[in-house]
């Protein structure tokens, strides 16, 4: 099963990575601390729905990312080749930025609303360096789902990095 950008849920992913994950009986719940290369984690994999889809669980991700680089078209963990040339202009930088997410169906594609019940992100410090427009981009991030989308994209491939590193640390260390 594909979503609709041509990568596997991740969910799967996550299975494929956590043998532990594979064998998961409906109503258990798996709780993971994960330190990775952009900041760490605590995933929740909540209990499976009874009925129809029973492949797909809610996962929740709280933690603490260690920098962001929010402009008007992107939010990414490491800024832009343009961004460097051009000193960070039009640049905010979000640093110690907290995220609280939940996944209702583990796909890594569908968040549950952004509310006041803490879900979505929100930094300890800004950068702006990019004047009014970084405020309007600041008062976005905290209340958009795509900027909360688009920071949960950036946890998934960390976290699934990482996971993948331990996994490739632990068999050299078995050598």
């Amino acid at each position: 099963m594909k979503n609709r950008h041509g990568v596997r849920p991740f969910l799967e992913e996550l299975r494929g990575a956590i043998s532990a994950l594979q064998k998961m009986k409906p109503g258990e719940t798996h709780v993971l601390s994960i330190n990775a290369n952009y900041g760490h984690y605590q995933l929740v994999i909540g209990p499976g729905p009874e009925g129809e889809n029973k492949g797909s669980r809610p996962i929740e991700i709280n933690g603490e990312i260690h920098h962001l680089f929010l402009s008007h078209d992107s939010v990414r963990a490491q800024p832009s080749r343009e961004q460097v040339t051009e000193n960070l202009r039009n640049t905010v930088i979000l640093r110690g930025c907290k995220i609280h997410i939940k996944d209702p169906m583990g796909d890594g594609d569908h968040l549950a609303e952004v509310n006041h019940d803490g879900n979505g992100m929100h930094a300890r410090e800004y950068i702006n360096l990019a004047g009014q427009e970084g405020e309007h981009l600041i008062n976005e991030m905290e209340h958009d789902e795509r900027m909360s989308l688009e920071a949960y994209k950036i946890v998934q491939k960390d976290i699934l990095t990482a996971l993948k590193e331990h996994k490739e640390e632990s068999l050299e260390s078995v050598d």
